[in-house]
């Protein structure tokens, strides 16, 4: 009996599960292992026995590529005889005529270099590397107008990482349960995530049965990250001491003092949301972030915010609005607000401090040192010696606190953030913890206070005495303990 050929590639029933899907957007992975790279490249030879059919195989940079041009080396050969590379174009041609290229997008830019091409099948490794903007450009390329047999479609794959962490989160992951379409409401595409594990892959035991004894090697965001696929956690997640337990208060169970001291601070935007946030300052210098105005929409199609492209004159009104009634002083913004704007007919205009400021809404000059803004609001994230925080958010700043956890720091420079984020949020608490820099502590003389919380409760209760006893507030502090 002749013996059956053994097959060059055989998938695993995760990976066949991610390859048979139907959806327009399918979503692959998590955590390492479940062979996510080769299900994106083995994807794209759908059609290849078709001559219109053309496939893109993605990476963010060129350099990284490189692991998907040896997959393919490794398999298409095989698989497809008489096919081959071209490395000036950077594809792989078939004997139908049907091509797969190898592409990047390092700069935003770069997607623009796609214009005019075709591709019935687009497959993108490494997801989170890639902007939303990016990413939604490539829908405009993903098409067939020559041969209705092909259907257009767009595979990704990833770990939980990078820049594009918080978008691939808020697209895929949670917007339904794994495993489960997706159907856009205004759109009508389809998207699903299809979750992976290294269990999934039976050839990885195989092969490399100390892989997961490397991974408990990593620091523990990384594990968590690459063994369970979790996307709470991340590498390079900038704030990791951020707590909502910790740092958040609860506004209905505790109201800012009418007498603390209160700042607006603001982010400019326009096509990008702006942000403006208000401060309280406790008597022990503490900040207390009250409020927030964000701006901004969500487009619900593509999960991205957008700046509502509102004057700089509505915003101040905007802002006289919201804060009508307290008596909040001018706290720092974004120091380009002072600069002079350029007309489309090349004459200079105000700019959009002096435009605010004739609505009556004043702002100071934001220091915008970002490594010791960085810096200042980790030392206000830190617990102090009574364990307590520096800075407290209201749990009702809903963007403050969508954003803020999912910054990551810049791989080309840790000491900063990544710029490319949604840091509307923290650029206006950096430039607070900037204008009431922590300094340290200096033991004080005579015996030792209590915290802000117990001295207020002291003067209140110093000041009941007084009004019912007629003694003045110093003497009747003295006598309550």
């Amino acid at each position: 009996m002749k013996k059956e050929p053994e097959a060059l590639w055989t998938p695993t029933p995760k990976q066949e599960e991610f390859l048979s899907r139907w959806e327009f957007e399918v979503f692959y992975g998590g955590a390492a292992g479940p062979g996510k790279t080769d299900a994106i490249v083995m994807g794209a030879l759908r059609h290849v026995d078709k001559p219109s059919y053309r496939g893109l195989l993605l990476r963010r940079t060129f350099p990284r590529l490189a692991e998907i041009l040896e997959r393919t080396r490794e398999y298409y050969p095989q698989i497809i005889p008489g096919c081959h590379y071209s490395g000036t174009d950077h594809k792989w041609i078939f004997p139908s005529g049907a091509t797969i290229m190898l592409g990047h997008m390092e700069h935003e830019s770069d997607k623009y270099g796609y214009r005019g091409h075709e591709f019935g099948y687009i497959g993108i490794d490494e997801l989170t590397e890639f902007t939303l903007t990016q990413y939604l450009f490539l829908f405009t390329r993903c098409r067939s107008t020559r041969d209705i047999s092909i259907k257009p479609m767009i595979r990704s794959a990833s770990n939980p990482c990078d820049i594009g962490h918080l978008w691939v989160k808020e697209r895929f992951v949670t917007i339904t349960e794994p495993g489960k379409t997706f159907t856009d409401s205004e759109s009508g595409l389809s998207r699903i995530f299809i979750p992976g594990l290294m269990e999934d892959n039976p050839h990885l035991y195989e092969n490399d049965p100390d892989y997961e004894k490397r991974l408990k090697e990593l620091p523990e965001i990384d594990y968590k990250r690459f063994r369970f696929g979790i996307w709470d956690v991340f590498e390079g997640q900038i704030f990791t001491e951020l707590n909502k337990d910790v740092h958040g208060y609860n506004p209905k169970t505790f109201t800012i003092p009418p007498d603390w001291e209160r700042y607006h601070t603001f982010d400019w935007g326009y096509a990008k949301p702006a942000s403006v946030g208000w401060y309280a300052v406790d008597y022990d210098g503490k900040i207390w972030r009250y409020r927030e105005w964000y701006v901004g929409k969500r487009d619900e199609a593509t999960k991205s915010w957008q700046g509502l492209r509102m004057s700089p004159t509505e915003i101040a009104r905007g802002i006289k609005e919201r804060e009508r009634g307290e008596n909040v002083r001018p706290g720092p913004a974004d120091p380009s607000i002072w600069h002079k704007r350029v007309r489309e007919d090349h004459t200079v205009g105000p700019s959009v401090a002096e435009e605010m400021t004739r609505e009556g809404v004043y702002f100071l000059k934001g220091d915008n040192d970002r490594i010791l803004g960085k810096q200042q609001f980790h030392s206000r994230l830190r617990l102090d010696d009574g364990n307590q925080p520096n800075i407290y958010i209201s749990t009702e700043c809903e963007n403050w606190w969508r954003t803020i956890p999912e910054l990551r720091e810049d791989e080309k420079n840790p000491e900063d953030l990544d710029t490319r984020q949604e840091d509307h949020c923290y650029d206006e608490t950096r430039y607070m913890c900037m204008f009431r820099p922590l300094r340290p502590r200096v033991q004080p003389k005579g015996p030792p206070r209590g915290s802000f919380m117990d001295e207020r409760r002291r003067y209140i209760k110093a000041k009941q005495y007084a009004d019912r006893y007629g003694e003045n507030i110093d003497s009747a502090y003295q006598r309550i303990k």
